[in-house]
């Protein structure tokens, strides 16, 4: 299945990004289909140790639509760690 143009499912592939320094939130839910959550685990391992995974449960593929509060009750204390 391709998705936008050039991302694929189905396929490995390796990574060639340099790894980020900055704080990074991962927002995944818990019961995505579409990229299952080990997904969330091996994209922090790519990007950055500085890597938060925060799953959001009773979530799917779509969780800032399923969860919208508490999606952004986790944005916002990642933005605002002192509040």
């Amino acid at each position: 299945m391709e998705l936008l143009g050039g991302l694929s499912l189905g396929k490995v592939e390796t990574s060639n990004i340099s790894p980020l320094q900055q704080e990074v939130l991962i927002l995944w839910g818990e019961e995505d289909h579409v990229f299952p959550v080990q997904m969330a685990h091996e994209l922090k391992e790519i990007i950055s140790k500085n890597a938060k995974i925060e799953l959001i449960k009773e979530a799917s593929h779509v969780p800032q639509i399923e969860k919208p509060e508490e999606f952004n009750k986790i944005i916002l204390k990642f933005l605002r760690p002192s509040s």
